[in-house]
């Protein structure tokens, strides 16, 4: 019972730097970085604790790659629940509060797909909730789309702009 014990917190400890640079994998410099060098939008996907939808967005399609390949190659893809704590590094390198961070964005429910220059700004308007991986990947080819060429051409809509589909 005590070799059983020992070994189970041995275990717990070992797992606790892989908790840490998960949580250092925040650093939104490094994805705007790649992001330059490839010449690609940001896909953002901003999940919830218990987000039963954002478990289907993933089983139907992220990853199923005949769904989500398209959006895994044409854009630098992260993901992010609103309710991880801590700091971030935000895309200029400042370390800013998480909250912070996404309430810039308007997150109002999960799971949230937001299109990002290298700089943090929207490209196209967010993708908020999944009703079907057919559905969904239709919206997401044409953010992608609008997203890639407003990078491209160095556009940045304004919020406004977004909200009204121009």
């Amino acid at each position: 019972m005590l070799y059983r014990s020992l070994f189970c917190l041995l275990l717990a400890l070992t797992a606790l730097p892989a908790l840490v640079a998960a949580d250092s994998d925040y650093d939104w410099t490094k994805a705007a970085a790649e992001a330059r060098e490839r010449e690609q939008p940001i896909a953002l996907l901003i999940t919830g604790p218990d987000c039963g939808y954002c478990e289907r967005l993933h089983r139907e399609f992220l990853d199923n790659p005949e769904r989500g390949g398209d959006l895994q190659r044409g854009a630098i893809t992260r993901e992010m629940s609103r309710d991880t704590g801590g700091k971030v590094t935000d895309f200029d390198g400042e370390r800013i509060r998480t909250r912070l961070f996404l309430a810039r964005y308007d997150i109002f429910a999960t799971p949230t797909l937001l299109f990002l220059s290298p700089e943090g700004q929207l490209l196209a308007p967010a993708l908020v909730g999944f009703n079907g991986a057919q559905p969904y990947e239709a919206l997401v080819a044409i953010r992608l789309a609008l997203a890639r060429d407003n990078l491209a051409s160095g556009f940045r809509p304004t919020r406004s702009m977004l909200a009204s589909g121009e």
